[in-house]
């Protein structure tokens, strides 16, 4: 695979799980979606809500070994890239993320690490390092496209309500399918979260974003859900983002939750050298990666 190839995934992929972002053209305008079934209150929905917070919070620490990412980018052939991706969140609450992506053989060739106010990515073949305070848009900033940080924690964790929005719920149930509707983050854009309960137990199976015109902007589905050390959590998330024509498919291998993992894994000084060149985000040109 040749490096610009890991460069346009870093860019296309929401930093993710990284997780995770992206797709398959599916058309340019999309319907917006008929909601069927029987309105239900808040309250009578907080349990399940309730479910998925407790999933977060059990898990102090989430690592993958066995991580594959596919991407398919309009009418170019599919790709693949292994990754490593390691997650800690410390007992005074700052969250640790770092993404590997590997080469052919196994070699690192890209990592990126958000380390409590701050973000790095670095480039080992290329020995270039962008480096920046940590906020909302950085990732918009470097790779071009609408992501923010914290979309990639609620992708991680299968869980869109981690960002706490929940006053706004219009929320509707068919069976055991809830469909919850509220407005996006975004001015002028809403969100569609199917949210299916299996014997009381919670699963976010889809997480769609369209603007006030019905287009859809991202679909992001979570499936293949198995238990990890008892917290339920899924092994392939597909993100759609039809306007890229570009789909992202992550398949996870192997999960360990709640092992040991030093915070010299985050260390962003690993890379702030003299064999690096480094470019700082807030000041420099927006750096363009994607070739």
């Amino acid at each position: 695979m040749r490096n610009h190839n890991i460069y346009g995934l870093l860019r296309k992929l929401d930093f993710s799980l990284i997780l995770f972002i992206l797709i398959l053209h599916i058309g340019c305008i999309a319907s917006k979606p008929r909601i069927e079934g029987s309105p239900v209150k808040l309250s009578d929905f907080s349990t399940h809500l309730d479910t998925l917070k407790t999933r977060y919070d059990l898990t102090e620490t989430l690592k993958t070994t066995k991580m594959m990412v596919t991407i398919q980018e309009g009418d170019n052939p599919q790709e693949e890239l292994r990754e490593f991706l390691y997650y800690k969140r410390n007992t005074n609450g700052d969250e640790l993320l770092r993404i590997q992506a590997l080469g052919a053989f196994n070699d690192t060739k890209g990592v990126a690490i958000a380390n409590r106010d701050q973000f790095l990515l670095a480039m080992l073949d290329e020995q270039k390092v962008y480096v920046g305070k940590l906020s909302d848009g950085i990732l918009s900033k470097i790779f071009g496209i609408d992501l923010r940080v914290s979309d990639v924690l609620s992708a991680i964790f299968a869980n869109p309500f981690l960002d706490g929005r929940t006053d706004n719920l219009n929320i509707t149930r068919s069976g055991e399918k809830y469909i919850i509707t509220r407005p996006s983050i975004e001015n002028g854009y809403n969100e569609m979260i199917t949210v299916l309960v299996d014997e009381n137990e919670a699963r976010v199976t889809a997480w769609n974003i369209t603007d006030n015109n019905g287009l859809l902007h991202q679909s992001t589905i979570f499936s293949d859900y198995r238990e990890v050390d008892g917290i339920l959590r899924p092994f392939k998330v597909e993100i759609v983002r039809p306007l890229d024509q570009t789909k992202v498919v992550v398949k996870i291998g192997q999960v360990q939750i709640n092992v040991e993992i030093n915070d010299t894994k985050f260390d962003l000084d690993t890379f702030l050298t003299e064999d690096f060149e480094i470019k700082n985000i807030s000041t420099d040109d927006e750096p363009d990666i994607s070739e």
